[in-house]
């Protein structure tokens, strides 16, 4: 099982994001639920056949109740909620439940971890809602995703983007990337950056590829709902030009186009705690 977080510290300093590493299976920490149809439900609609999920093992785990991961790795569905759940070394641990409801506790920083809760595939209309009640200082909160179009030339980078709607930082997102539009959401005022990252590991194994970004003018303060209108971004994106592939597929070779709001740690000064809910507020 591949996940598209950062191999080292020193990519995080690039601000490289997520990025992938060969892994062994995940443990299961909590007793798992019978397993669950293997057919990815619809997202509305007509029903449609979905392929199965038993490409990657360690996406068919599934959770029932309250669950505590504190292995390196893991991913699957604590319900119908998707997580996933990554370091590259230190202690971190990630507790979820049923209601999206989720507590990530760090200790020390000099090392890389990537975790939080959403969905196995993103949608462009989408809104997602949280509140986060906690931030003791992790390097990005963010909402955080991929695309991905196989049939595209994989020598263009736009074949393959990993996106980024940054609400909270202590490490200054995008830096030398290119700045598109500033647009505003929700209320909230944004500017869009596009990076590219030339041969490093992703969701389909070592590619070129895109990085899109969404970073607000002020961080999103605690103890409040927020909600990040998808669709705003994939437009302000599109109208610079950077437009997202396919955002529901399992035709890369790691992991699928899932979107997860996402805490991400590295080269913080001391150990901390996020914790939160989130929540599918498109319904």
């Amino acid at each position: 099982m591949k996940h598209c977080f950062a191999k080292s510290v020193l990519a995080c300093t690039l601000l490289f994001g997520f990025a992938g590493c060969d892994r062994e299976p995940p443990a299961t920490i909590a007793p798992a639920a019978p397993e669950a149809s293997q057919q990815r439900p619809s997202t509305g609609g007509a029903a449609v056949s979905k392929p199965a999920i038993t490409k990657f093992k360690a996406y068919t785990q599934r959770f029932s109740g309250e669950t505590l991961l504190t292995q390196s790795h893991a991913t699957g569905h604590v319900g119908d909620f998707f997580f996933t759940h990554w370091k590259d070394g230190g202690e971190a641990s990630f507790k979820l439940d049923e209601q999206g409801n989720f507590t990530i506790h760090w200790i020390g920083g000099n090392y890389n971890y990537v975790g939080g809760p959403g969905w196995e595939a993103g949608d462009k209309n989408r809104v997602i809602g949280y509140n986060l009640s906690e931030d003791s200082g992790a390097s990005y909160v963010t909402l955080y995703g991929w695309g991905y179009n196989k049939d595209m030339d994989h020598q263009d980078p736009a074949h393959l983007v990993e996106y980024y709607i940054i609400q909270r930082w202590v490490r200054t997102p995008a830096q030398g990337g290119e700045e598109g539009k500033t647009f505003i959401s929700n209320g909230v005022e944004y500017t869009t950056y596009r990076t590219v990252r030339k041969e490093k590991p992703s969701i389909n194994n070592t590619a070129t590829f895109y990085q899109y970004w969404s970073k607000p003018k002020e961080q999103m303060p605690l103890g409040v709902d927020h909600k990040i209108i998808f669709a705003d971004h994939v437009k302000a994106w599109e109208e610079n030009g950077w437009k997202l592939p396919d955002m529901d597929n399992f035709d890369a070779s790691d992991d699928p186009t899932y979107q997860v709001l996402a805490i991400e740690v590295f080269l913080v000064e001391k150990s901390g705690t996020a914790s939160g809910r989130v929540w599918d507020a498109s319904k």
